[in-house]
């Protein structure tokens, strides 16, 4: 073994532009700075052999303003700085205030915010938070955000879907970190405002997160003398689509990927839910409350496919667009107009018969695609779904900005016709046609759709993606994943494919849900299990190579300690669906009463 004589420098010593050192750091310690040249880490890393630091209050505080150079960034940037740096002690779990459920404590660990700056001076900075525990486990976890984002992902939560079994990130010893996607929501700009800045856009696209996760490594680097052994990127929805951006644009950044529900085909998604406005605005269009007669009419067409009448529709392959919208046409109001309660007006059918087809685009988006998937039949009325999403309590109007209640599928693509793609606030999304603006959507396409079905790249990495789409889904439509997962096999072929891209099914949950208990309207009367701890999942994977089985197990528990499960169900590979395998309803709260069936 052989060592290095440092000289010590002065607790003030920086490097031109504010930059600290790793030797500076690493004498910003009560004591010696120890070196690990002789190991210490079991690390495969070219940087096996820097500095083993300490890592305290004192070392912590020694990053605020530390400066990371647009070099180390491998997307345009002036540089970033890091703006806070607190060293935060340990918090047990303790009881909420109602005693009703747990709130997960936190480890020691160093709590970093950053700035990372941008070329266009009138661009928003992007903002990242990164988490260094003290017991670090050598591996980094960047967390997605959501919606049209805007809000720092903090990486301080759960992990996604995880029950409150398990340990939080942080606590479990990753290195946690997220970003704003490069814009800070205010009660003064709207939301999707961002998008007329064509920096912020990219920001938002990709770029951001790519900006996120090399800043990361840098400040774990400098604090840890190492760089990870393994990243994941875990996210749902948005966070989803950002996850799928890692794989394709960056497939060698992130060793594993768990996206759930993700809205990768944005372009068509957005254009899909704006159409709902003008769809519901034609007179006697809008479905209103007739969302639980949708739920009744797909139960009695399809529930019992999977063997077991439980609100909860499973066999999906069998359940077909055309099967639901034969049943909901049977329910046509006779004079074609609304009646009442009891049947749907040729409009409703019409927005009906629009939500379970494919939208046809008409032209090419990016990577060819020309349609966005019709949604999978069944649990439309559970909370948050159906009413929620396409309905709203409000009809569109041509005013969504001011007009309460309105269905969310309308007003997130408004935000998308009038800012991504008209570029005017005023413009009237009711009226939009994406052949009118044909250049600008093939433009803002290339730059967010997450649909290049080529994961050579990643695959050659040795990288490992597990994709998880809930069949209820009314928000995006989870065939887009699953037919994305067709389109990579078509692409690379199945052999391959199975090496490194597993997808899951999970029935009777809406957008991204972690399940629904015991009670819970229109769901199986036990509750709907949906609870799965998929960062373990892609962790053994990559870390162990012990890839995930034909099937995972759903699970909904106690909110309070020992935390028993109450309910389960199988999460079926794609291609296979939970079939109840006992009578009547015995044991149906139990995943092993079912089995993974091909129809």
């Amino acid at each position: 073994m052989t060592t290095r004589k440092l000289k010590r420098p002065n607790v003030g010593d920086r490097e031109a532009g504010g930059r600290f050192t790793l030797v500076t750091i690493a004498f910003l310690v009560s004591g010696s700075a120890m070196l690990a040249a002789c190991g210490g880490h079991d690390d495969s890393s070219s940087n096996g052999n820097a500095p083993q630091l300490v890592q305290n209050a004192q070392t912590c505080a020694a990053l605020a303003g530390k400066k990371i150079d647009s070099s180390a960034i491998g997307e345009p940037t002036t540089g970033a700085v890091v703006t806070s740096a607190s060293y935060k002690p340990a918090v047990a779990d303790a009881p909420d205030s109602t005693g009703a459920t747990i709130v997960q404590g936190t480890p020691d660990y160093c709590q970093v915010l950053v700035d990372i700056n941008p070329v266009d001076a009138s661009a928003p900075v992007v903002k990242a938070e990164v988490n260094l525990p003290t017991n670090w486990n050598g591996k980094k976890l960047q967390m997605g955000g959501g919606g049209y984002n805007g809000t720092l992902v903090t990486g301080l939560g759960a992990s996604y879907n995880a029950g409150p079994n398990v340990p939080l990130p942080l606590t479990q010893g990753y290195m946690t970190t997220g970003t704003d996607s490069g814009h800070q929501n205010s009660t003064t700009v709207h939301p999707a405002a961002f998008a007329l800045n064509k920096e912020a856009l990219t920001n938002f696209a990709y770029a951001a997160y790519k900006k996120t996760n090399d800043v990361a490594v840098q400040i774990g680097t400098l604090y840890y003398g190492k760089k990870p052994n393994h990243s994941y990127y875990v996210g749902g929805s948005q966070g989803g689509r950002e996850g799928m951006m890692m794989v394709q644009r960056y497939p060698t950044d992130f060793d594993g990927v768990v996206s759930i529900d993700p809205v990768m085909n944005a372009s068509a998604l957005w254009t899909r839910q704006n159409s709902f406005g003008a769809l519901q605005a034609a007179p006697g269009s809008w479905l209103g409350n007739k969302t639980q007669l949708v739920q009744t009419t797909i139960e009695g067409a399809c529930d019992a496919l999977d063997e077991i009448a439980d609100h909860v529709v499973s066999n999906y392959k069998a359940c077909t667009s055309s099967v639901a919208i034969a049943a909901l046409t049977a329910k046509r109001c006779p004079s074609g107009s609304d009646e009442g309660g009891a049947c749907f007006s040729d409009g409703q059918l019409n927005v009906l018969r629009s939500a379970y087809n494919d939208y046809q685009f008409p032209f090419a988006l990016a990577n060819g695609m020309t349609a966005y998937a019709g949604y999978i039949p069944g649990s439309e009325d559970i909370p948050n779904n159906m009413s929620y999403w396409i309905a709203g309590t409000a009809a569109p109007t041509a005013t969504p900005d001011t007009t309460t209640g309105l269905g969310r599928n309308y007003q997130y693509g408004s935000y998308y016709t009038r800012f991504f793609i008209a570029q005017d606030p005023n413009f009237n999304a009711l009226n939009y046609k994406p052949g009118n603006f044909q250049a600008r959507v093939l433009e803002v396409s290339n730059m967010i759709d997450a649909t290049n079905p080529d994961l050579s790249a990643f695959f050659k990495h040795g990288g490992k993606l597990i994709l998880r789409e809930d069949l209820g889904d009314k928000g995006q439509s989870p065939m887009t994943g699953l037919n994305y997962w067709d389109a990579v096999v078509a692409k690379m072929g199945k052999g391959t494919v199975d090496e490194f891209f597993s997808a899951y099914v999970a029935t009777g949950l809406g957008h991204t849900s972690g399940g629904l208990a015991a009670g819970t309207p229109n769901a199986a009367p036990w509750g709907t299990p949906g609870r799965v701890d998929l960062l373990a999942a892609i962790d053994s994977w990559v870390n162990k190579g012990v890839k995930p089985g034909d099937q995972m197990t759903l699970e909904n528990r106690q909110a309070l300690p020992p935390y028993n499960v109450v309910a389960s169900k199988p999460m079926c590979r794609y291609g296979t669906y939970a079939k109840f395998t006992s009578s009547g309803t015995t044991g149906a709260e139990l995943a092993s009463n079912y089995t993974c069936a091909v129809n």
